[in-house]
């Protein structure tokens, strides 16, 4: 039996393209046993095991990015995680990875036990343990920039993919049924804002403040706040929701996206042609803005720093907003990002296996 473990977790810009690959695997290759590596804080500790795949939970050890007591113990403490993850990965035929905490021991271990390994960077920017990938050997695939076949997209939920062919009037339709599913009112703009799976207090504490008013001023909003976030009280114009389950049901609902730049997110939104305000989260080496510019330069959206949003800013800016919105959704624009990743990633990988 071919067994492969998959290296995504942490946040769902990890987790969610992975999944996207571990289903065309179970749909193309289904004797193949399909292995998640995860983390007890991460999303991938609901998701993974609700999509039906096995989890494989190994300790969280980032690396320091300051000079602290953590990065004197960090030496011992990745230690004792890539003996975790060599001891899963040894016995496999393929360690596939998206970045992030998990992907780092999966490929060191994976190059020590001589097993082929794909890396997939989602970022514009590539993160620090696909750097290590390269090194490591591996086939390297890119979601931004380089031409193909090494860019491939992103790997998309299949209810994303489906939402994105949809024609100009069945966009409307389903914009109706989203919004009746939500209920809210059809015939209002609607705003969806979320910070990512974890939520943003930045977002939460500006939306709570700005909320009252922009309801006042005809609009009505969807607002992911985060599981682990207080859920502010519902109205007839305002759902607030621990965790947007439905991605694809809120963005047909969706006028205007207010929300971090994530790749996954930019993409989706890119594809899906619903114009954006993107509030890069500035950390990690800048990736999110580099992001956001692959749909702003094309008019899907626009850039604002952290520091300026406020609820004085939205209070400001949002009419306008929601104009630039209007008009991008009426000229049935999208940004032309590739819809079948997960598929182009399992063929590549499909051909490392022949190779092995």
């Amino acid at each position: 039996m071919t067994r492969i473990v998959l290296a995504g977790a942490g946040t769902s810009g990890h987790v969610e393209p992975a999944l996207a690959v571990a289903i065309w695997f179970q749909e193309n290759l289904p004797e193949a046993e399909l292995i998640f590596l995860g983390t007890t804080g991460g999303v991938e500790n609901r998701l993974v095991p609700a999509a039906g795949f096995s989890l494989q939970l190994i300790d969280k050890v980032p690396f320091p990015r300051t000079i602290n007591g953590a990065l004197f113990t960090w030496p011992l403490r990745f230690l004792k995680s890539l003996k975790q993850v060599r001891k899963i990965v040894k016995s496999s035929d393929l360690v596939i990875g998206f970045g992030g905490y998990v992907a780092a021991p999966a490929y060191l271990s994976a190059r020590f036990s001589g097993i082929p390994i794909v890396a997939h960077e989602a970022n514009a920017k590539e993160g620090m343990a696909n750097k290590l990938a390269q090194l490591c050997g591996a086939i390297s695939l890119r979601a931004f920039g380089t031409p193909a076949p090494e860019r491939v997209g992103i790997p998309l939920r299949k209810n994303i993919v489906e939402l994105a062919q949809l024609t100009s009037s069945e966009r409307v339709l389903a914009k109706h049924h989203a919004l009746r599913a939500l209920r809210l009112d059809p015939q209002i703009p609607t705003i969806l804002v979320f910070g990512g799976s974890l939520g943003s207090m930045k977002f939460n504490g500006e939306i709570a403040k700005a909320k009252s008013a922009l309801m006042d001023a005809g609009f009505q909003i969807i607002h992911g706040v985060g599981a682990a976030n207080e859920l502010p009280e519902a109205s007839e114009s305002y759902l607030p929701l621990h965790y947007i389950d439905d991605m694809a049901q809120a963005y047909a609902a969706a006028d205007l996206v207010i929300s971090r730049s994530g790749a996954v997110t930019v993409v989706e939104v890119g594809v899906l042609g619903v114009y954006s305000l993107f509030i890069p989260l500035p950390i990690g080496n800048g990736e999110q803005v580099d992001n956001a510019r692959a749909v702003v330069a094309q008019g899907g959206g626009e850039i604002l720093a952290n520091s300026d949003f406020s609820s004085e800013w939205l209070q400001e800016h949002l009419t306008s907003l929601m104009d630039r919105a209007r008009k991008w959704q009426e000229s049935g624009s999208r940004i032309d990002f590739p819809l079948n990743a997960a598929e182009q990633i399992g063929l590549r990988s499909l051909k490392e296996l022949a190779h092995e």
